[in-house]
């Protein structure tokens, strides 16, 4: 009798807690989210065709030293940005600005002596045409002046000299970019053409392909291709074709491709690698929505697809990149409703108000 009474009780208080919980399990419903919705369409695009790619930076350059001494200053740090014309190193100046002095005192004296040889080859031009002095003096006189006149010169090119070595003693940045490696340090000396640093532009980044002669004719330059990144997993960007050479490696019957990506938010490093898409491989039925459908949680991808009025996610995986759309590969079919605009907060099963037209017959936003 005892354990009639308790399974009573429990059924008792289990109505009371599900009387009381279910209003307030209903009020704390989400309520319904504005989206703005686009359509799933399939149209027929080339398949592309993949290759494998080294990223190298636009620019490398090991930056030398065009003047030699002892390094006094190394403010350059591996693994640091530069602006063009900032600072690398600067050398222990004191010699060179010693020589400067003394070719410019020396000049100074020349041109005394020069002005004197002026004043002495006048005069004795005056006395030869009196008859009064002899020829030999004033050719004396005259190569005296043009002496003097060749040692100002001969300064003057000392003077241009040692403030060009003195311009040259601060080693500045050719371009905006990264110091991947240090060639010297404080205290070294280094000579004339010697390493200082190591820089890479990495603004835009060069991707270098090794295509099969099959395909090649179908490729040229200023063409578009898609990149994705092993190390950026769900990032795909845009790159055009800038180099085909046209002669073959001789061992693999391959042409080097060159393509260039834009990476002005500094995201691709160099030395990672790519693949690279190329719309060569033959027409192919492909599912595409906008970019912006595909939504990116925990290292998975998926879509938002309205039914009844409610927001539901399916899992995808993308593909080829077109215009403003990209290829969905999953349970999404021809016609589907999927959310673009308001599914980065949308939770699974969440009621939805559509608050923008779709255009039915092509998929795009009106």
């Amino acid at each position: 009798m005892s354990l009639i009474r308790s399974c009573i009780y429990i059924a008792c208080s289990s109505a009371s807690i599900f009387l009381f919980s279910s209003p307030l399990s209903l009020a704390q419903a989400p309520p319904p989210a504005p989206v703005e919705v686009s359509t799933v369409v399939v149209e027929t695009l080339e398949r592309p065709v993949s290759f494998v790619g080294a990223v190298e930076p636009d620019k490398r350059s090991v930056i030398a030293s065009e003047v030699e001494g002892i390094i006094e200053s190394f403010p350059a740090k591996e693994g640091q940005y530069v602006n063009k014309g900032d600072v690398l190193a600067e050398f222990n100046t004191r010699t060179i600005e010693i020589a400067l002095d003394q070719a410019r005192a020396g000049k100074r004296e020349a041109q005394a002596r020069y002005g004197m040889a002026v004043k002495n080859l006048a005069r004795f031009e005056e006395l030869q045409q009196k008859g009064v002095a002899s020829l030999q003096q004033y050719q004396d006189a005259l190569t005296e002046k043009e002496a003097w006149g060749a040692r100002i010169g001969q300064l003057q090119a000392q003077i241009d000299s040692s403030e060009y070595n003195l311009a040259k003693s601060k080693i500045m940045a050719p371009f905006s970019g990264y110091v991947i490696e240090e060639h010297t340090e404080i205290g070294e000396w280094v000579v004339k053409g010697g390493p200082v640093v190591e820089m890479i532009d990495t603004e835009s980044i060069d991707i270098n392909i090794d295509m099969p002669e099959r395909y090649i004719s179908r490729i040229k330059s200023g063409e578009g291709v898609s990149v994705d990144f092993d190390a950026l997993p769900g990032m795909k960007i845009g790159g055009v074709i800038t180099s085909v050479v046209p002669q073959a490696e001789s061992s693999t019957r391959t042409f080097p491709v060159k393509v260039t990506v834009e990476n002005k938010e500094g995201q691709i490093k160099s030395g990672m690698v790519s693949r690279v898409s190329f719309p060569i491989g033959g027409p192919s039925a492909v599912k595409l929505v906008p970019k912006d459908a595909i939504v990116s949680q925990n290292n998975a991808l998926f879509v938002y697809v309205v039914n009844e009025g409610a927001a539901q996610p399916l899992p995808v995986s993308t593909g080829m990149a077109y215009e403003d759309r990209i290829e969905v590969i999953g349970p999404v079919e021809k016609g589907m409703t999927v959310v673009v605009k308001g599914n980065e907060r949308l939770m699974p099963n969440q009621p939805v108000e559509i608050i923008n037209g779709k255009d039915e017959k092509d998929g795009k936003l009106n």
